[in-house]
């Protein structure tokens, strides 16, 4: 049976059980929940680390290693932009109309990481402090790359060592191929509490408007934007193929809404199914995951713009416009230092940042920061997987496969 198949319907019975199953207040269901999430990402950062050393030190010999990492960046921050200004633009267009005020001042959520706080977090005072956090994949990641430099400068002094990596590399592999090969129980467990959390939250209904305005921006991006860029940047490939090999992670990353619950899926994926090799995937990922934070963006854009209407009737003028469309891709790259966060982080942000007796503005969607989170990392997961396919066959790092083979 096909992966994406196995998680569909692991996500149907576990959404059925949410929704049939009395779950009380749904505090033991969340704890399982994290449990469970917790095990779908358990051996990523052994796996990004070593894989990413081994990877960095071949496309350095080959030459290619700054030209890989500089597309994934590149690509990366240009899908931000061009995401939030689909968000911007499908919240006028579209319309997703004034949300009732929230009278709820407790409410709060957890802020977001700060510039030098993310430097402080990627150039630690211990280096080795990069291998023992699970929240961010770019301190492992930027250590993985100048070890891989490093491994080339006496190859015969550095050969067990590359050895070494190489094999814990491949025992990673293996780890995270049976994780995604057991993710469908995880998956259960997760979609159950999803389901359940939402059941709960009484006051969703309010927001159907806004729902429907990111479902058409989401719908538009996958179907006519995204294949279209693809299109452009390879047109020897069908960009519909492509987008079929990630129905796993994507359904992964929407039951989820953890940038990292998907990540290994989309490993595997886009090895054993879009023929990316190792060097190049092992290099793009991590840092397509932390910068292409795209699908994040253009949530953001929609739901400030729903926040700013809500609270006022004269509409926004020319100024905020543009604001919101440096700010918005800003703290969309912030989220990526916080990837078990959603857009909600990012807005409180923002509504701190803009004032003008909008700090608080926020509360209005925290009902909806649940299925928010989950559309965001929906989006993210398939814009930052392209990415990684489109820089390695860019640079000849990819092999064509047949669509029947995906696994």
């Amino acid at each position: 049976m096909k992966i994406w198949l196995k998680y569909l319907i692991a996500t149907i019975v576990g959404v059925a059980a949410g929704l049939v199953i009395p779950t009380g207040d749904g505090a033991m269901l969340d704890s399982i929940a994290l449990i469970a999430m917790n095990l779908s990402r358990y051996a990523l950062i052994p796996l990004v680390f070593f894989s990413t050393a081994i990877a960095a030190f071949e496309l350095y010999e080959e030459k290619r290693l700054f030209r890989v990492l500089s597309w994934t960046v590149v690509y990366s921050l240009a899908s931000i932009a061009a995401l939030a200004l689909i968000g911007l633009a499908g919240a006028f267009i579209i319309a997703p109309g004034r949300i009732p005020l929230s009278t709820d001042t407790a409410s709060k959520v957890e802020s977001l990481p700060k510039l030098f706080e993310v430097l402080a977090l990627v150039f630690p005072g211990n280096v080795m402090a990069t291998l023992f956090s699970s929240e961010y994949l770019v301190p492992a990641a930027m250590l993985a790359i100048i070890l891989g430099i490093a491994f080339a400068f006496d190859k015969a002094a550095t050969k067990p060592a590359v050895t070494f990596f190489d094999s814990l590399s491949r025992i990673g592999w293996q780890i995270n191929s049976f994780i995604v090969e057991l993710l469908p129980l995880p998956l259960i467990a997760v979609s159950m509490a999803r389901a359940a959390s939402m059941a709960r939250t009484q006051r969703l209904g309010i927001y159907k408007q806004l729902f429907i305005t990111i479902g058409i921006e989401t719908l538009v991006v996958l179907i006519i934007l995204l294949p279209l860029a693809l299109f452009a940047l390879d047109r020897k490939k069908n960009p519909f193929k492509t987008l079929f090999g990630l129905t796993a992670p994507a359904m992964a990353a929407l039951v989820s809404g953890h940038a990292y619950i998907p990540a290994g899926v989309a490993a595997k994926h886009l090895k054993e199914s879009l023929g990316v090799r190792r060097r190049a995937g092992a290099v793009s990922l991590p840092f397509a995951l932390a910068f292409g934070k795209a699908g994040s963006a253009m949530v953001t854009a929609t739901a400030l713009i729903a926040i700013l209407n809500s609270y006022s009737n004269l509409g926004l003028g020319s100024s905020t416009v543009l604001w919101i469309l440096g700010a918005v891709p800003l703290t969309a790259l912030a989220l990526g230092a916080s990837p078990g966060t959603g857009p909600i982080v990012a807005l409180a942000a923002l509504c701190v940042s803009y004032g003008r007796g909008f700090e608080s503005g926020y509360m209005v969607l925290l009902p909806a920061a649940l299925p928010l989170a989950l559309i965001a990392a929906f989006v993210d997961i398939i814009v930052s997987s392209c990415i990684v396919s489109v820089v390695a066959s860019r640079n000849g790092y990819q092999q064509t496969k047949d669509a029947r083979h995906f696994i």
